[in-house]
């Protein structure tokens, strides 16, 4: 074997190493994403999101929630649809309280807006966006909550 083969076998050894290497670390990140809670749909503790709640629910308000609500267009499914696409926000006030273990109403409107894959209601698929906890700071999201609050059972 010549100088040359054994540099060329050599590089085609370390780029097989190296790409080894990469898909080794992409795959864990991978598994990572995919055994958190929000991705698993395991129970938050009441602690999960007690600091992001602080801060957005320092001042919250309602009428700012409605205006998002329209915005990103969350009343087409949650208020004008059958309920077929999406839970109706009719009630939600009462049920998000009792619909998620460990987690109070407002920790679980915090989740269904910012980690709405994180639980399902059950008859429904995972077709809210997953990008809420982005696209909107935690005020906004404060305001969400105080929103989607104003909606209570029927006397």
């Amino acid at each position: 074997m010549t100088a040359q083969e054994r540099i060329g076998k050599t590089r085609r050894r370390r780029l097989v190493m190296a790409l080894f290497a990469v898909c080794l670390a992409a795959f864990a990140v991978l598994i990572t994403m995919m055994l958190s809670p929000q991705a698993t749909g395991e129970a938050a503790s009441s602690d999960a999101y007690r600091s992001e709640l602080a801060t957005a629910l320092a001042n919250p308000d309602w009428i700012g929630g409605e205006k998002l609500s329209a915005q990103y267009e969350c009343n087409a499914c949650h208020i004008q649809g059958d309920g077929s696409a999406a839970p109706l926000f009719a009630g939600l006030a009462d049920a998000a309280a009792t619909r998620r273990a460990g987690l109070d109403a407002e920790q679980y409107l915090y989740e269904a807006i910012a980690h709405p894959s994180a639980h399902l209601v059950d008859g429904y698929t995972d077709a809210m966006p997953n990008t809420y906890a982005d696209r909107l700071s935690l005020s906004e999201i404060g305001d969400l909550i105080a929103y989607l609050q104003t909606f209570r059972a029927e006397p």
